[in-house]
């Protein structure tokens, strides 16, 4: 039997299923810290947005001058421009997001700090340290990944999205229909799949916060294992935590890869 076995349990100790769930509302004052460079993002995003879809309607004018045997003169220029263009936006944006992203984190991390270092006395009795320091590690990173990784670009997206559909409606509203099923049947997937990814992520976030724990409690009290000789059971029993986050991860990936 492991050694984390006959350690009687915390009284009180919460889980993750037992505490409040994050709320987009919880990242709004984050959010509004930085409204001026997101906005100026969004502008940027709808800018790009407008060149990629410029760009199909130039491509077109080239080939029917082309066709017709005319002279291209202009517009091979305003292709070139638009693809500039819009790869200076591009990555002046991503720029823009990359160190906005960094700033929220680092905000976030600020006040979780000061948050935790003030919570009762209880609460630390009911909490393992690894949840704690994996909320201020991992956890907050995830807000990182959400800023940079679609809300300020998704403004420009919908319009490009909007754009396409448009299009396809005046050139072919059959293959437009049949897109819109196809993307009907793509969402529902996806909205059926996302419950499954969000309570996989949940306990691996779990299993994480239990590594961390176990190798904080191993190396804080690393003398008295050496002197038990009960280090190469530590090691099996935080080994065994770490493989059972790979499986959760593993298990994520599995249903992600039905999203892509």
């Amino acid at each position: 039997m492991s050694r984390a076995d006959t350690r009687p349990a915390r009284r009180g100790r919460r889980t993750p299923e037992e505490g409040p769930r994050a709320t987009f509302r919880q990242l709004v004052p984050f959010l509004l810290e930085h409204r001026t460079v997101l906005i100026v993002v969004a502008i940027l995003s709808i800018i790009g947005a407008v060149a990629t879809l410029a760009q199909p309607l130039l491509v077109g004018q080239v080939i029917a001058q082309v066709e017709a045997g005319g002279g291209l003169g202009l517009l091979v220029w305003g292709i070139i421009a638009l693809v500039v263009a819009a790869s200076v936006i591009s990555g002046f944006q991503h720029y823009l997001l990359q160190r906005t992203g960094t700033a929220v984190v680092y905000s976030s991390r600020r006040q979780l700090v000061a948050r935790i270092l003030h919570l009762p006395i209880r609460e630390f009795d009911a909490r393992r340290t690894g949840d704690l320091v994996s909320r201020v590690g991992t956890d907050t990173t995830l807000l990182y990944a959400v800023l940079t990784q679609g809300l300020a670009d998704a403004v420009g997206n919908s319009l490009i999205f909007i754009g396409a559909l448009v299009a396809m409606a005046l050139i072919d509203p059959l293959l437009l229909l049949a897109i819109v099923v196809v993307i009907g049947v793509s969402i529902t997937g996806v909205v059926v799949l996302s419950g499954r990814i969000r309570r996989a992520t949940g306990e691996q976030q779990e299993k994480v916060g239990e590594l961390a724990s176990s190798v904080e409690r191993a190396v804080s009290s690393i003398r008295t294992v050496r002197a038990a000789g009960a280090t190469e059971r530590e090691v099996t029993e935080i080994t065994g935590v770490a493989t059972d986050a790979y499986g959760v991860g593993v298990r994520i990936a599995k249903v992600s890869a039905l999203v892509v």
